[in-house]
């Protein structure tokens, strides 16, 4: 096929990495990356970007058909599985290829207990059966109201952004950073807390890969969310081989 726009679905690293790569090796492609808008600041992304949703499968379908799109790659979140399952369905109504770009799973700590919950409210429960004295969150802003009336449990939250309302925890505190993370920092950011459980999605990837390793030099349990199964189609684990993939459709 002859490639001229390229949608990157986005909002992760792997997203911003990919163009620009695309930006070195194909600069004649216009890439157009796609933000949710969950962070205020999305950082410096070559080509066009999309701030905002586009109404589901069929209001992307129609953004497609608009900007004349040629393929896209769903580089979201590995836990942002509607935004996938609508590129699935508007890249089959556009008869356009698509691509899920995903992250290889975390490696898993050798002498460190690790339990995979189904979702955030489990991991609050669990948090709860085992008198957890204090926990360090890393699931974002979305499913904090899992963990709301935990009065026993002190909560360590990291988000991206300072929240711009208090949140409906007890006995809770607030670190804000971006990825990637140091394991050195992150040892000593549990040992100031006194971090006993650590609580992440299974997001997996390089980037954030320290808190596990931080979580084992302190003998904290993990408790990770499983990630969401994806749908069927190509499927790639580095922007390496997303690029070899969109090669391969030139």
């Amino acid at each position: 096929m002859s490639l001229q726009t390229l949608l990157i679905l986005g909002g992760t690293g792997e997203a911003v990495d990919l163009a620009r790569a695309l930006a070195t090796r194909h600069p004649n492609v216009h890439v157009i990356t796609a933000l949710a808008g969950v962070t205020r600041n999305p950082g410096d992304v070559p080509g066009t970007v999309h701030v905002g949703g586009f109404g589901g499968a069929i209001g992307l379908a129609a953004f497609i058909q608009d900007q004349a799109i040629d393929a896209v790659i769903d580089a979201t979140h590995p836990f942002a599985a509607q935004i996938t399952q609508n590129a699935l369905e508007a890249c089959t109504t556009a008869k356009i290829p698509r691509l899920r770009l995903d992250r290889p799973q975390w490696p898993h700590p050798q002498d460190t207990d690790v339990v995979f919950v189904p979702d955030a409210q489990e991991a609050a429960n669990l948090l709860v059966r085992t008198s957890s004295e204090a926990a360090f969150l890393t699931i974002g802003r979305k499913h904090l109201d899992a963990f709301a009336g935990l009065d026993k449990t002190k909560l360590l939250v990291r988000l991206i952004d300072e929240p711009t309302a208090p949140l409906d925890l007890d006995h809770y505190s607030v670190v804000t950073a971006r990825p990637p993370f140091d394991v050195d920092e992150e040892e000593a950011l549990m040992r100031a807390h006194h971090i006993d459980t650590l609580v992440s999605k299974a997001s997996g990837g390089a980037a954030t890969q320290a808190k596990l390793d931080a979580a084992e030099r302190v003998r904290a349990r993990i408790i990770l969310i499983r990630r969401p199964v994806p749908p069927d189609g190509d499927r790639v684990m580095s922007v390496d081989t997303a690029l070899d993939w969109l090669e391969a459709q030139l």
